[in-house]
């Protein structure tokens, strides 16, 4: 008997947990990011890198609408959020941030406890004793901070130092089950021990989350990312893995950025 022909079956490709069509971002008349076309993978950190200005942290809010508080602030295009446009597919914007939490440069801790901190976007939700309890330690176990703060829950969280204080606040972003989360320079204000523990957590999360950064520390992209995206001037001038970032097939915009820090954009 002849031999049957075989096809070659490549595994699907996983959908891209967030993706950009044609997007723009304006404050005023001044458009600061002028995106275009974008694609986040899932489950992968990818970094948005750039000289100050570029436009990292404008993109990274207008991803769960943050921006949409600023009255100068406009937009074009499209984003989708797994799937769903940011603006049209989520008509409840508390629904959207919880799908896509943010921690931001500086700590942010509520003048309560540590374990208020944590519980802090689910107390309105009715949950057991034991299942607040489970709740503050899943959440500090996964930002490593539940060995720190185990013995003392109910201290106030500004007792904590400014890296724990970080930690605490990713602890409080996860409580409320986020799918993606959005770190706008999270080591900025820590002190390098502290910068490599955050960097350790963000590591670990994201088996389970979708994580975007945005990062001066050219030495952390390296160590940390799994996708790049190099913006210049409110332009995305590259994408694509770490790897490919890095090397010397990259443009040679991106290789004098990643490799001198200094942009010729």
């Amino acid at each position: 008997m002849p031999k049957p022909d075989l096809k070659l079956v490549r595994p699907l490709e996983a959908a891209p947990a967030i993706r950009l069509e044609n997007f723009q971002a304006w404050f005023g008349e001044t458009c600061v990011v002028n995106a275009g076309a974008l694609e986040v993978p899932a489950h992968k950190i990818t970094c948005l890198v750039g000289p100050s200005g570029s436009g990292k942290s404008t993109l990274l809010r207008s991803l769960n609408r943050i921006n949409d508080d600023i009255s100068a602030y406009a937009m074009q295009g499209k984003i989708f959020v797994q799937g769903q446009c940011n603006h049209a597919g989520f008509k409840d914007i508390t629904h959207l941030r919880s799908k896509v939490g943010m921690v931001f440069q500086r700590p942010c801790v509520f003048p309560c406890s540590i374990k208020e901190n944590v519980l802090f976007g689910v107390r309105d939700k009715t949950l057991s004793k034991i299942d607040r309890a489970a709740l503050v330690e899943d959440c500090l176990k996964s930002a490593a901070l539940w060995k720190e703060v185990s013995h003392r829950l109910d201290s106030p969280a500004s007792t904590l130092s400014l890296g724990q204080q970080q930690r605490l606040c990713i602890a409080r972003t996860l409580a409320v089950k986020p799918d993606i989360l959005l770190l706008d320079e999270p080591t900025a204000s820590v002190d390098p021990v502290s910068a490599r523990a955050l960097e350790t957590v963000i590591q670990d999360l994201k088996t389970r989350f979708t994580i975007i950064m945005v990062t001066h520390d050219i030495r952390q992209t390296k160590r940390i990312a799994d996708h790049v995206v190099f913006l210049c001037d409110g332009e995305i001038i590259e994408t694509g893995s770490c790897g490919h970032m890095f090397s010397k097939i990259a443009k040679p915009k991106t290789r004098t950025y990643l490799s001198e820090e200094f942009c010729d954009c």
